[in-house]
């Protein structure tokens, strides 16, 4: 029964960032526009700054000790998992330290995204 009570917390936990995320997408297209280039952008954004946020209060760790991996969703999780690698190294060496490894952690993790994105953009254009 316990291993089924982690699934049932991560989905609750998955969907209720999900139901923020949305909240803020509707908010950001009654501000911007629904046709506005920016209304991603700015949801991206704002999930961001809840999770560091999150992360700052402690509420993160909590719930992600609680719910899993229902936590860890690809943006939130990321801005958490930057606020992670800021605080640790900078704890370690100082502030300089720290935002060298939080640069270090998202150039890594965008330009593994880039080049997978452009792979799978080669196989479809030559599968098509």
């Amino acid at each position: 029964m316990k291993e089924c009570k982690i699934y049932v917390f991560a989905f609750l936990m998955g969907g209720l960032y999900c139901a923020i995320g949305q909240l803020f997408l509707m908010m950001w297209v009654s501000v911007l526009g629904p046709t506005s280039p920016y209304t991603m952008a700015a949801t991206l954004l704002s999930m961001g700054v809840v999770g560091v946020v999150m992360f700052v209060a402690g509420a993160h760790q909590k719930l992600a000790a609680k719910t899993g991996w229902g936590s860890i969703l690809v943006f939130n999780g990321f801005a958490c998992a930057l606020a992670d690698t800021y605080e640790g190294a900078a704890r370690e060496g100082g502030a300089g330290k720290g935002v060298l490894a939080l640069l270090d952690l998202f150039l890594w993790v965008v330009g593994t995204g880039a080049l997978l994105a452009i792979i799978v953009a080669v196989a479809a254009f030559f599968m098509a």
